[in-house]
């Protein structure tokens, strides 16, 4: 399993999540194996190749982990690359995340043994594709706690998260163009939008509805 991908002309938040998931996934790779693969290129020995249902959101998780499961490693090979424009706007990207985190809720349903002890990389799977579901839930949890409790601290955390949230505001609507005050924006711009296709995700997943490609 090899695969690695250059997203072109991304933003800088974009960027800077695709770094870090380069990053989880190549020590994931040193430990032991990838929970999932780059779409845009990887390989798969031949006698591993399992049947992908037809309706299989996320084929670049189902496999390496069909893979991982017949005791063989999902690896990370840098060497690879594939081209890819991720430049497509706030609403398509944010299209294409709905659809791949609802792809990990599909992917429970699909296949329950990545829960259980047959999948020897659950820890994995479960830290690296099911927790980051539960973060939109505990933020709002946050910022309704900060507006509850009474005291200096919290109080700074909530002007802490209403600046932020503002900032991604003006990420989001392209109101700031230049300077750091506009990267700090787009990083945050980034994390609602990321976070914000979470909780789409969840209600395509409980009311059953299938998502789709928008190309």
């Amino acid at each position: 399993m090899l695969g690695d991908a250059d997203h072109g002309e991304s933003s800088q938040g974009l960027g800077v999540y695709w770094r870090i998931e380069k990053q989880v996934r190549e020590l994931e790779a040193a430990s032991g194996s990838m929970v999932g693969a780059t779409g845009a290129i990887y390989a798969v020995r031949h006698e591993l190749l399992t049947p992908v249902p037809a309706e299989t959101i996320l084929d670049d998780v189902f496999l390496p982990m069909e893979v991982v499961r017949r005791g063989k490693r999902a690896v990370f090979d840098g060497r690879a690359r594939a081209w890819d424009s991720v430049n497509l706007g706030a609403g398509r990207e944010f299209s294409r995340k709905v659809r791949t985190l609802s792809g990990n809720y599909q992917l429970v349903r699909l296949a329950p043994w990545l829960l259980t002890s047959a999948n020897p990389i659950r820890f994995e799977f479960i830290s690296h594709k099911l927790l980051r579901l539960t973060v939109p839930f505990a933020l709002a949890a946050l910022l309704v706690a900060s507006m509850t409790l009474n005291g200096l601290i919290y109080r700074s955390v909530l002007i802490l998260q209403l600046t932020f949230y503002a900032l991604s505001g003006l990420a989001l609507s392209r109101l700031l163009k230049r300077g750091i005050l506009a990267r700090i924006a787009d990083a945050a711009g980034t994390f609602v939008l990321l976070n914000g296709a979470a909780v789409v995700a969840l209600a395509n997943f409980v009311t059953g509805r299938r998502a789709v490609w928008t190309r």
